[in-house]
């Protein structure tokens, strides 16, 4: 076997920012300038600090370098030449660049690079401002002493298909001085090589005034403080009261598994790495200075406490802005079950506290955006605009339309495309009249790119397999539905909609172990209760068990006021002869829904599988029948 060719190299991995946006907004005239660029300033560049370009991905270069201080230098060289060539474009129209930079071992093929290492610069990349420069903790190691830049720590990333979390630093493109003389400087040398002496005399002296004038004045100013990233987040060690050294060592395994399950669920957001916070154990804290300090908007702080033969684990998530707790909860584990349960708690504490985070998040951006506001704010706001219109179809619809602001911006951010799919399939459900057939395929178009661009996000699959299942394509459905699950498996969502899968494909009694497995995860969580609820009442149904159908579908219906569990309700009651409350469901349902009727329901389409149709025709149909819902 052929030993493989290996060299240890700097990597430099960039692509264009939004470049689907701007070439869909004028592909020849970005074409001709992206060209431009690559003759005038990054060709040139390149070649300055002894690189090669490996090769190019239409928007985006991947470059070698033999020294990584040249593969650094080049990279802030290119970004600094970008800032002077946008000076005068319009923000939508400028080419910005964003640039991953490491080091590691590369297989060599050809003329072309393969490994870890080509793979962690990509990621890189990914994780870059436009116009700016991220780098693993190898370059910042190795250029540290060497340039005079400075890094900014954003802590350990977990990135896609890097098994590894990857630590992470944003070169700071303001903390030192180009190395070549600006247009100002060349301006003035030839200035002063025109004049007499005299008159340099006299421009030097005005010169040195000014400076004196700025330099009083910057003494005094206040730099201006950086604004943390939307679902940034750190979590504090968890504090144990009590001397004992189980209590510590449970504490500190909470924090940092908290930390890593946190991380891996929220895509978009920025955990503080575990190492960057340990200096804060045991220590009396400002939120508001350590939310400065580490740049995020959000604190974790948590304890440890037991209580006879019980452990309580008090969690609070702290708004750093204002320094005011925004939630808190407390979960308890029986003493002796400590060590079984470790995984059971983390993954509860994991699902709270990330819906107070997107609770938080929301409620922070119910007001209208700001003027330049992100793909991120404007998608932020949709769902706060939504939840403030209670998850109704008109709230669904304005949604959209900040979804889709959303997407002009950045045609590829995950979560205003799946965002949008949401919408879709509240058109679905809730409108009578609404175009099956288109907004089913629109789905699929979003869906589809949503996992293509962003194949590690479990929320990405799970809207996926929605779509599917509503295409009746049951194998691909629970192919994604194992998928999310997999990339998640803390949540309880994969789980519940795998039952529905079961009772689509007509296997009910397959259907109520996996409810049951869910409601083990968290038999706390209120939403979940009402999906699990539904999920027992349809199978229930399906199985002809009736008064067991009643009892979850009236939970459900305590729990989340929709029109599908009131059809199955209404359907139990009459199916048991209970004529009185079968007379109020019926009201209560045709209040939700006026023109409710056989037809309406088929014209939903749920699956086209011969026992569910057998199952819904025997149980449920005969059920609406007899109380008096009509055909059409």
């Amino acid at each position: 076997m052929a030993r493989d060719h290996r060299r240890l190299a700097a990597i430099v991995s960039l692509d264009v920012a939004g470049y689907s946006r701007l070439m869909g907004v004028d592909d020849s005239g970005t074409l001709a300038a992206l060209k431009a660029h690559r003759r005038e300033l990054i060709d040139p560049k390149i070649a300055e600090h002894d690189g090669r370009i490996v090769k190019t991905t239409g928007d985006g270069l991947l470059l070698e370098f033999p020294s990584v201080v040249d593969a650094v230098r080049c990279g802030v060289d290119l970004q600094r030449g970008m800032t002077e060539r946008n000076e005068g474009i319009a923000p939508d129209k400028r080419l910005e660049f964003r640039i991953g930079i490491n080091v590691g071992d590369i297989i060599i093929d050809g003329d072309d690079i393969f490994g870890d290492g080509v793979n962690v610069a990509a990621r890189l990349e990914a994780l870059a401002d436009p116009g700016g420069i991220c780098v693993s903790r190898v370059v910042r190691d190795q250029v540290f002493d060497k340039l005079s830049f400075t890094f900014e720590d954003l802590g350990a990333q977990q990135v896609k298909n890097i098994a590894r979390p990857v630590e992470v630093y944003r070169v700071d493109l303001g903390s030192a001085l180009p190395p070549t003389a600006s247009r100002g400087r060349r301006r003035w040398l030839r200035l002063t090589r025109a004049v007499g002496w005299r008159l340099r005399a006299g421009v030097l002296a005005l010169a040195v005034a000014g400076i004196a004038v700025w330099a009083i004045a910057a003494f005094w100013k206040t730099p201006p403080t950086p604004t943390p990233p939307p679902f940034s987040i750190a979590i504090l060690p968890f504090a144990s009261p009590t001397d004992s050294a189980a209590d510590e060592q449970l504490a500190d395994r909470i924090t940092q598994d908290l930390g890593s399950a946190l991380g891996r669920l929220s895509r978009s957001g920025r955990v503080v790495s575990h190492s960057a916070v340990a200096t804060y154990k045991a220590k009396a804290i400002d939120a508001r200075s350590v939310g400065r300090e580490l740049n995020v908007r959000y604190l974790v702080e948590g304890d440890v406490r037991r209580a006879g033969e019980r452990v309580g684990v008090n969690v609070h998530l702290i708004d750093t802005s204002n320094a005011t707790q925004v939630w808190s909860d407390r979960l308890e584990l029986e003493q002796s079950r400590v060590t079984q349960e470790q995984g059971g708690l983390v993954a509860q504490l994991t699902n709270r506290l990330y819906d107070a985070l997107r609770r938080a998040e929301r409620r922070r951006a119910a007001g209208a955006p700001a003027p330049g506001a992100s793909a991120m704010d404007l998608t932020m706001h949709a769902w706060a605009v939504w939840d403030r219109d209670d998850n109704t179809l008109s709230g669904a619809l304005e949604a959209r339309r900040w979804f889709d602001q959303a997407l002009k911006l950045d045609a590829d951010f995950v979560l205003a495309l799946t965002g949008r799919v949401r919408t879709l399939e509240y058109e679905l459900d809730l409108d009578p009249h609404a175009d099956r057939d288109r907004l089913v395929q629109e789905m699929d178009a979003l869906s589809f790119r949503a996992v293509s661009i962003d194949p590690e996000s479990p929320s990405a699959w799970a809207y996926r397999e929605d779509v599917l299942e509503r295409q009746w394509r049951w194998d691909a459905a629970i192919e994604a539905n194992v998928k999310s699950q997999k990339l998640d498996p803390s949540n309880d969502w994969p789980l519940n909609r795998r039952a529905g899968i079961m009772i689509y494909t007509g296997q009910p009694a397959q259907a109520l172990p996996l409810v049951d497995q869910q409601l083990a995860l968290d038999p706390q969580a209120k939403e979940s209760l009402g999906w699990a609820a539904l999920q027992q009442c349809r199978a229930y149904m399906a199985l002809g068990r009736y008064d067991e159908a009643i009892v979850s579908c009236e939970k459900d219906v305590a729990l989340d006021n929709w029109w599908l569990p009131h059809v199955y309700l209404l359907a139990a009651y009459a199916q048991k002869g209970e004529a009185t409350r079968a007379v109020a469901e019926k009201t209560a349902l045709l209040k939700l829904r006026p023109e409710f009727s056989i037809a309406d329901f088929r014209a939903q389409r749920f699956s086209d599988h011969p026992a569910y149709l057998q199952q819904t025709e025997t149980h449920l149909y005969a059920g609406l029948r007899k109380a008096g819902i009509p055909e059409n």
